[in-house]
C-alpha cells in the first residue's frame, strides 16, 4: 500500500479523533480513508460523467468557486 502524508493543525486532528470514534471506526485513518473513498466515487473522472458535470458537483460541495 501506498503512503501519503499531509499536514494538519491540532484543532483538525482533535475533530477527527472525536468523529471517527462517534462513528465506530477503528482510527482516524480508517475514517479519513472512508471519506475519501466516498468523495471518489461521487467525483470519479474514470466514471460516465463529464469534467463539466464533476465541476458542477464541486462547485456545488463549495470547493470551486
Amino acid at each position: 500500500m501506498a503512503k501519503l502524508k499531509f499536514k494538519i493543525d491540532s484543532e483538525m486532528k482533535d475533530r477527527l479523533e472525536k468523529v471517527s470514534e462517534a462513528g465506530g471506526y477503528s482510527s482516524v485513518e480508517e475514517f479519513v480513508l472512508h471519506i475519501i473513498q466516498r468523495e471518489l466515487d461521487k467525483l470519479d473522472p474514470e466514471s460516465d460523467e463529464s469534467e463539466e458535470d464533476i465541476r458542477k458537483k464541486l462547485e456545488g460541495l463549495g470547493y470551486l468557486g
